[in-house]
């Protein structure tokens, strides 16, 4: 039985062609849906490899999040912390019987559910679904890329580390405060791409591929992914051979002049 790399060397040497690949994805919304999403987490080039973002990016900003202050009314007992708010203080003073141990201050509060830290989180959470509901035979397809040695690998076993990583990072203490937006809009990525942390620039890159890929199934922003990374999976299953067929299309498409 043919496997998925002797099948996509066959199409090679065949020349198979497709005229409209984007009519061929779009036509079944369960495979624009699984490929696109697949090849998002595959991806291996610079900027987009989801896989190096959760294990080596990730921890970093974790412990960088950015953070708004903003400064509330606090009473307290023989201490001060921030400033003292006097006025505030000598009429809680006078309701108090005249305790002069007593000071109203304005220390200052840190919130992590910022619009930069709920694209972050939104992006995490999006990735793990994605993961989730990716069909299990794309999930065991080979994952031929141009970075690694030995080129071939499990695709099964980049999505286990990936989802390690995600896991790990959405039981993190400093996300559980913040808030998973139901639409990401332009003020969650103007923030986040006008951080002073480059990192949330990374985050924003990601969200846009996740956009162009798994969300929009646009055929030609799968070429790029197609020059580095290609997926191929048993050709008997269902979807299997059109998968190997596109992915001969596009390893073709990424070597024209």
């Amino acid at each position: 039985m043919a496997s998925g790399r002797d099948q996509f060397l066959h199409y090679l040497l065949q020349g198979v062609s497709i005229a409209d690949p984007q009519a061929v994805v779009t036509a079944d919304p369960s495979l624009a849906r699984a490929l696109s999403a697949a090849y998002l987490l595959a991806d291996t080039r610079k900027g987009y490899d989801i896989l190096a973002f959760v294990r080596d990016t990730l921890p970093l900003l974790l412990r960088q999040l950015q953070r708004s202050t903003r400064r509330e009314r606090v009473t307290y007992q023989g201490q001060i912390r921030g400033r003292v708010d006097w006025p505030a203080t000598t009429k809680m003073r006078l309701q108090n019987e005249v305790n002069p141990a007593l000071y109203v201050c304005r220390p200052p509060l840190r919130q992590e559910n910022t619009p930069q830290n709920q694209l972050l989180k939104y992006v995490l959470v999006t990735l793990e679904n994605l993961i989730r509901d990716l069909p299990v035979e794309l999930q065991m397809a080979e994952l031929w890329t141009a970075v690694s040695d030995p080129p071939s690998t499990p695709f099964t076993q980049r999505l286990t580390h990936m989802t390690f990583h995600l896991r790990q990072a959405l039981s993190h203490v400093r996300l559980h405060g913040i808030d998973v937006p139901d639409v990401i809009s332009t003020h969650h990525l103007s923030k986040a791409q006008s951080s002073k942390n480059e990192m949330y620039g990374v985050v924003v890159g990601l969200y846009g591929q996740y956009e162009q890929l798994a969300r929009r199934h646009n055929w030609e922003a799968l070429w790029p992914v197609m020059s580095q990374t290609l997926l191929l999976p048993d050709p008997t299953i269902p979807w299997g051979d059109t998968c190997i067929r596109l992915a001969v299309v596009g390893f073709l498409r990424t070597r024209q002049p």
